[in-house]
């Protein structure tokens, strides 16, 4: 559900960031001398287009529950069996958790009303680490919250259906779907780290 290409993304990282660090570090060091509005205008694009990714990527990350929960709802009267109808249960009451906790943890916030640069270099820095905390802790609010479902869906999988049934089956299968979601965590992990990155640098420069 994944597809982090965006160090903003669960989820799905690309690099966040216009202008460069480079100059959002020039204007960070400049914060004690008054900033033209031309540096204003550079932060709070920087700011705008990090926040219009955000938004792209949770509506992108809505859509994917959505039809995730529909798909599992498909299975329950397409495949009525005692485990298969309570792992998509579970896997549907896990997907509205994940919408709920990508809202939470991984919206964007307010931009500030202050027109200073300080206040501006300020949100861009709370944003990005914001975002690198809802990252690195995926495990948790994103993946968790599935992994009752699927394995329980599995073992109906496993146990209930016959040979015909569309779904592929044994150690291998299992395997790769548990690779997937560890894949998924690793990714959005490195994509914190991007993020932690740039961060730091500010705080370097702003020594």
């Amino acid at each position: 559900m994944t597809r982090p290409d965006d160090p903003s993304a669960p989820c799905a990282p690309s690099a966040p960031a216009e202008p460069s660090d480079h100059t959002l570090q020039r204007l960070w060091q400049s914060q004690s001398t008054p900033a033209t509005e031309f540096a204003l205008d550079d932060l709070r694009r920087a700011a705008g287009r990090f926040q219009r990714r955000i938004l792209w990527r949770n509506a992108t990350e809505y859509l994917a529950c959505a039809v995730i929960a529909l798909v599992f709802v498909f299975y329950m009267v397409q495949f009525p069996s005692p485990l298969m109808r309570t792992g998509s249960a579970l896997v549907i009451a896990g997907t509205l958790i994940v919408a709920w906790q990508l809202h939470r943890r991984a919206s964007g916030q307010p931009a500030p009303t202050d027109r200073g640069a300080q206040s501006w270099l300020d949100y861009q820095r709370a944003q990005w680490a914001r975002q690198r905390d809802a990252l690195r802790s995926v495990a948790t609010w994103y993946i968790g919250p599935l992994v009752p479902g699927v394995i329980v869906f599995r073992w109906g999988v496993e146990t209930e259906l016959g040979p015909g049934a569309p779904f592929a089956r044994g150690l291998t299968a299992n395997l790769v779907i548990a690779a997937v979601l560890v894949a998924v965590v690793l990714f959005n992990r490195y994509a914190a780290h991007q993020l932690q990155q740039r961060i730091d640098r500010l705080d370097q420069e702003a020594r």
